[in-house]
């Protein structure tokens, strides 16, 4: 393919590519929403002939466009959660699920041929919402692998240590760090007083010890991938930043930050204690809101009722969290606040769950939640795990979630991948 070739890219949510463009016009191929054409022929009376997935073949002008716009790829991770997201000079990703799969998709699928070419893959930005297994432990694998580099790695500041208080560093009375009860037994825990921020909060905890070990491993592959010059900064990410450093005011893309919110707008970084420890980080999963256009989604980790009414009393009388589309938090369980759902009121909204039977997600309040409180006549509800079609241990469809929007036109589709035979 020439170097000079140009590029468009689907302008339709189901963009049409025909045999032929004269005749009886066949349809051979149907492309989503900004996926990428190479033109090698082009004619006056407005048809391409284009390269593309599958089968090339004959477009309509009219039916492209000169970018991708934005795409967001849900990635099935089962019991977790992994988000891909690209627009124009842009990729990013959030979270990355318990295992491999998040890998196993970009080196296997996505980025197959880049890799091949012997390309680096480049993230502007990598955001772990919190640290539980099932969002960041399939991360390490990925940051260790020499052929990834990133800007920066964003996280909610709350650290994870050993489970067993003998097996922690002294002065911690939480797998958290360090609460407001640890110097006053007799009062309730209410503030979480420990929290890290860049790479050199990473290496003193990991001089330190004492650390759950996945988090460990974490923190050693953040370490290494900045030693070898692959990873710009590690930085803690709060609602104090207002927006995603890159991605504001100005920006074709805008990615606010929403949460964490810490007790103060300044001074030490603290976070409220919510109920346990489980409720304490998940609570405090980093939100984002991207806006690109006229279109919204938005993502929240693994929040629960209690950081729901938290972040709404925040913000109370604004409401930010208004959005085109949505992220359900945790994985459709039956910890959420109505009132939160009546704020987002999404067209649609995407459930990232597993075939985990203790947790038995998504539920079905949560499911009947997401379309009670949703916009339109015919709201729209997405599951990865749903989406996912297992015939055997050599043919599963695993249920990829496509959002796609070009700033006016949004779109949603479930993608079935299943093996060549090659």
């Amino acid at each position: 393919m020439p170097d000079h070739i140009r590029e468009v890219y689907a302008g339709q949510p189901e963009t049409r590519i025909y045999r032929s463009h004269t005749g009886r016009k066949k349809r051979v191929n149907t492309i989503l929403l900004g996926t990428w054409m190479g033109v090698v022929e082009e004619r006056d009376d407005g048809w391409l002939k284009v390269k593309t997935i599958g089968p090339d073949g004959w477009v309509r002008e009219e039916d492209t466009r000169t970018d991708m716009g934005l795409k967001l790829f849900f990635i099935d991770v089962g019991q977790g959660d992994a988000c891909l997201v690209e627009a124009p000079g842009v990729r990013l990703l959030i979270d990355g699920g318990p295992m491999r799969n998040t890998r196993s998709y970009l080196t296997g699928w996505k980025y197959k041929w880049l890799l091949a070419a012997g390309y680096r893959v480049k993230f502007n930005a990598l955001f772990v919402t919190h640290f539980d297994a099932d969002h960041f432990a399939g991360l390490t694998k990925l940051i260790e692998d020499t052929r990834f580099e990133f800007d920066a790695i964003y996280h909610n500041g709350i650290a994870r240590f050993h489970a067993t208080k003998n097996k922690r560093p002294a002065g911690l009375d939480t797998d958290l760090g360090k609460t407001n009860r640890l110097n006053h037994p007799d009062e309730k825990r209410e503030t979480l007083l420990t929290s890290f921020d860049d790479l050199q909060d990473a290496e003193q905890l990991l001089a330190q010890g004492g650390l759950m070990s996945a988090f460990r491993k974490f923190l050693e592959a953040v370490v290494l991938a900045h030693q070898q010059r692959r990873l710009g900064q590690l930085k803690r990410l709060t609602n104090r930043e207002g927006h995603v450093p890159g991605f504001g005011t100005g920006n074709s893309l805008k990615i606010d930050v929403l949460g964490p919110v810490p007790t103060s707008p300044t001074g030490p970084c603290q976070f409220q204690w919510f109920n346990d420890s489980s409720h304490t980080r998940n609570g405090h999963s980093i939100v984002l809101k991207f806006s690109y256009g006229n279109r919204t989604a938005l993502v929240g980790g693994d929040l629960n009722s209690e950081s729901e009414r938290y972040l709404l009393a925040h913000y109370h009388p604004d409401n930010p969290f208004a959005a085109d589309a949505t992220k359900a938090c945790h994985h459709g369980s039956s910890e959420f606040d109505v009132d939160f759902l009546k704020a987002i009121q999404p067209y649609a909204t995407i459930i990232s769950s597993g075939d985990n039977e203790n947790y038995s997600h998504p539920r079905a309040d949560a499911i009947g939640g997401a379309g009670r409180y949703s916009r339109g006549e015919r709201p729209l509800v997405f599951s990865t795990e749903l989406a996912r079609s297992y015939r055997s241990a050599d043919d599963i469809h695993y249920g990829l979630i496509n959002l796609r929007t070009d700033g006016d036109q949004m779109m949603l589709a479930q993608m079935l991948e299943k093996r060549s035979g090659t």
